[in-house]
């Protein structure tokens, strides 16, 4: 039962934390008139394993499908090439696409991507990190 109290407190902690993060960039997509993206990097607690990149994969093509306000889902495991200039330590990485901060609000409270993150995300990941961008 513990076990549940912290899956849900970190799901609203990182529904939180995206929503306060995402002020900002909501104003610059705005005024830029573009699209706003979100780029999500996936370091699994069991980096390389295949069956656990592919629930995340899975995951992130239900979102494209079911979730009206994601535009574009776009999804793929680490290349593996690094360097200098390239991180590629991360097992999967994802862009998701809105017409709006309003749009990725309504996302980050659909039941579809609060039962990924509590049933996906959250058990298997040892990391998540987000980036968002305007379209220009």
């Amino acid at each position: 039962m513990k076990k549940m109290r912290v899956n849900i407190r970190a799901v609203v902690l990182m529904s939180l934390s995206l929503l306060l993060a995402g002020c900002a960039a909501s104003q610059r997509a705005e005024k830029a008139g573009g699209r706003l993206h979100q780029v999500g990097l996936v370091w699994l607690k069991n980096a390389g394993n295949e069956e656990d990149q592919r629930r995340v994969i899975e995951a992130v093509h239900a979102f494209g499908k079911n979730i009206p306000e994601v535009k574009h889902a776009h999804v793929g495991r680490t290349d593996g090439v690094g360097g200098a200039f390239s991180d590629a330590s991360y097992d999967v990485c994802f862009i998701l696409s809105f017409d709006d901060e309003a749009a990725r609000l309504r996302y980050n409270e659909n039941p579809v991507h609060l039962k990924a993150a509590k049933e996906v995300f959250l058990p298997l990941s040892r990391k998540l990190l987000f980036y968002r961008f305007a379209g220009e």
